[in-house]
């Protein structure tokens, strides 16, 4: 990749080596197109200023981004600035480092498959879901939003399963993909009140130290049980069916952990893989074996603290990832002393962005599940035709 510096307040051998060490921790799955790359950019720069946090701190330098199959780039500009990128387990200490970078921005996003045996059709469900509008629905005495269900890639969808009679599981299944923006907010207040400021020369983060790390640890725990028992609710006032999986794929796993964009499971878990016009369900293998972290980062020398993470991923994504079609590279970057602009060569024009938000771009469908499979992350169990997609507040 090409860089320029514009005044970066680092000296280009020193960025060079920067840049250099914080892409010896990433590990990329991906499919290795120009979303990818995109992805690979920016949990570079995270990486790196993670480090530099870390120095800072006195801590050693310990942090990584393993990127699923689906790994690409996050359409919210603020995470994008940031370096957060989707599709990826982060790590910055082995749960023992003293803080949390609170730009994470985590909203307990997640997505439940259940089993519907009622009927499905549309008109049924519609109604059922102007119902709900109307009643109110409360969580240890608070009350549950119910908005902020068709932003973005949420969704209800209903599919018909195929060879279903052979796989002891209904005709049809939902997926009902949700976050809960009540706990969000209340997050968010927990890092204005909270975090401090660190000042790199990858620019200002906020971080949660100490008692308020543990604090913010706390909450997050809670919110994420709240999150899935909020799509549970929703789902069986709809379908009032067995819950068949109900992962949040946007969390924190512990003190020195997050995932944003992908499922952690437990070897014969099942997970939904939802992309545009079907979605699989699959069963989670132990990952990564050592085979397949030799047959992907061979090549490469790994630090054994960071091996051993490898060996216990149990990362499946939750869907394919962002693409851009009609990309054919990422050209270069360009660091300024506040960001980072990017050159995107498009046949025999090229554009430049700041961060992706409104870029064109579409969703990944093919090679996402072969991918996985060859991994070893997971085994094919169910194909799921799209029959409705419903994208409305309740």
């Amino acid at each position: 990749m090409k860089y320029e510096l514009r005044n970066f307040p680092l000296k280009r051998k020193e960025f060079d080596e920067k840049l250099s060490f914080a892409e010896k921790n990433l590990f990329s799955l991906g499919l290795k197109d120009v979303a990818e790359e995109i992805g690979r950019e920016n949990a570079k720069w995270f990486i790196a200023n993670i480090h530099s946090i870390q120095e800072k701190l006195g801590y050693e330098k310990q942090a990584l981004v393993v990127g699923a199959p689906g790994f690409t780039f996050q359409t919210s500009s603020d995470k994008f600035r940031r370096g957060i990128p989707e599709g990826a387990r982060f790590t910055w200490g082995d749960n023992t480092y003293d803080f949390i970078p609170a730009d994470l921005d985590i909203d307990f996003c997640g997505m439940l498959v259940g089993m519907v045996e009622d009927d499905l059709s549309l008109e049924r469900i519609l109604n059922i879901l102007y119902e709900i509008r109307e009643k109110k629905y409360e969580i240890d005495n608070i009350e549950i939003e119910k908005s902020y269900f068709w932003p973005g890639s949420h969704f209800l969808k209903v599919f018909d399963v195929k060879n279903y009679k052979d796989l002891d599981l209904p005709k049809n299944v939902a997926v009902l993909h949700t976050s809960s923006n009540k706990m969000r907010n209340q997050l968010k207040d927990l890092v204005r009140e909270r975090a401090e400021k660190i000042e790199t020369s990858f620019g200002i983060t906020h971080i949660l130290r100490g008692k308020y790390a543990k604090e913010y640890e706390k909450f997050c725990k809670y919110a994420s049980d709240f999150s899935k028992r909020k799509r549970q609710i929703l789902f069986e006032e709809i379908f009032d069916g067995e819950i068949i999986a109900n992962h949040n794929h946007c969390d924190l796993k512990g003190l020195n952990e997050a995932i944003i964009g992908c499922d952690v499971v437990d070897e014969g878990e099942i997970s939904v893989i939802s992309l545009i016009n079907r979605a699989y369900l699959v069963k989670g293998k132990k990952n990564l074996s050592s085979e397949k972290i030799e047959e992907c980062f061979g090549s490469r020398s790994i630090e054994e603290w960071a091996y051993k993470y490898l060996l216990n991923l149990n990362m499946v994504p939750h869907g394919g990832g962002h693409e851009l079609p009609g990309v054919d590279r990422l050209e270069k970057v360009i660091f300024f002393p506040k960001g980072r602009i990017f050159f995107l060569k498009c046949g025999s024009r090229t554009e430049v962005y700041e961060d992706l938000w409104n870029f064109p771009r579409g969703y990944r469908v093919e090679g996402i599940l072969e991918r996985i499979q060859s991994l070893g992350l997971a085994s094919h169990y169910a194909t799921l035709q799209l029959n409705y997609t419903i994208k409305v507040d309740f």
